[in-house]
């Protein structure tokens, strides 16, 4: 079994399991938890990547090039949230942690997650290095926890967050490839073009921003465990939707997202 990996900075803390995923599994401010601890399963606590492909790939299929690739199945028909989140990681430096894919996806690649802490922000990255051209997509589902620990009285977190626009979902409900207006809430979609970074607030107690440099963005409020607010770099069912991004060794797919609070 491998040792989390433990960061620190001036008021806060930051848990890594490897073995598990490489899940963020916990993530303190002061002395409240900001992250849903256990959940029904894999995909339901902590804060965990997403590659090579996030959210739903329709059928748990993917059709490249002319040729097609099946994997395991396990969101009813669909594959979900890609082939990182089951499997170790390693820690390979400072605040960093990779996996090497390989079987069942056919094109070897590396995935890597880093993330420094300093006061009142912790900043994340990940980068998909591939040996050969591929189509990918990665992302992070953080699940924040509806009442602060540490914080008996603490109310009920409140989101922030208007978007333009949303991906319409088709009747399998995956993108049918066109934007629409948002749909009232709650909401499990996927939305694109925010008017502001997204504020998760816990009123009284602390406010924390999310900003990525993604263009997707899951917003899931329809459970008591959490929310989600999820930057993604495509929507679900991306690498089967025309023109996927194409990632090549010498232009990895990179993406960040920082969390400020106050």
């Amino acid at each position: 079994m491998t040792a989390t990996m433990r960061l620190t900075a001036d008021g806060c803390a930051a848990t890594f399991d490897p073995d598990d995923g490489g899940r963020l599994t916990s993530f303190r401010v002061g002395d409240r938890e900001l992250l849903v601890a256990q959940g029904k399963d894999v995909f339901h606590f902590g804060s965990f990547v997403m590659a090579p492909w996030v959210g739903r790939l329709r059928d748990a299929r993917l059709n490249h090039n002319g040729a097609r690739y099946q994997f395991a199945a396990n969101s009813g028909p669909h594959a979900l949230h890609g082939l990182v989140t089951e499997r170790p990681w390693r820690v390979t430096g400072d605040g960093e942690l990779s996996i090497e894919l390989g079987e069942p996806w056919p094109w070897p690649c590396r995935v890597v997650q880093r993330t420094e802490l300093s006061a009142g922000r912790a900043m994340f990255w990940i980068e998909l290095h591939a040996r050969d051209p591929m189509p990918a997509a990665i992302g992070w589902h953080p699940w924040f926890v509806r009442r602060l620990t540490g914080a008996p009285a603490s109310t009920e977190l409140e989101l922030d967050v208007e978007p333009r626009l949303m991906w319409a979902n088709d009747p399998t409900g995956l993108p049918s490839g066109a934007l629409a207006a948002p749909a009232p809430r709650p909401w499990d979609y996927c939305f694109r073009d925010l008017r502001a970074d997204p504020i998760v607030r816990w009123p009284g107690e602390l406010e924390l921003t999310v900003s990525s440099d993604c263009e997707d963005w899951i917003i899931y409020d329809m459970e008591d465990e959490g929310v989600c607010v999820e930057p993604w770099t495509a929507p679900p069912n991306s690498l089967n939707m025309p023109n996927p991004r194409i990632v090549t060794p010498d232009a990895p797919l990179v993406a960040s997202m920082i969390w400020t609070w106050r």
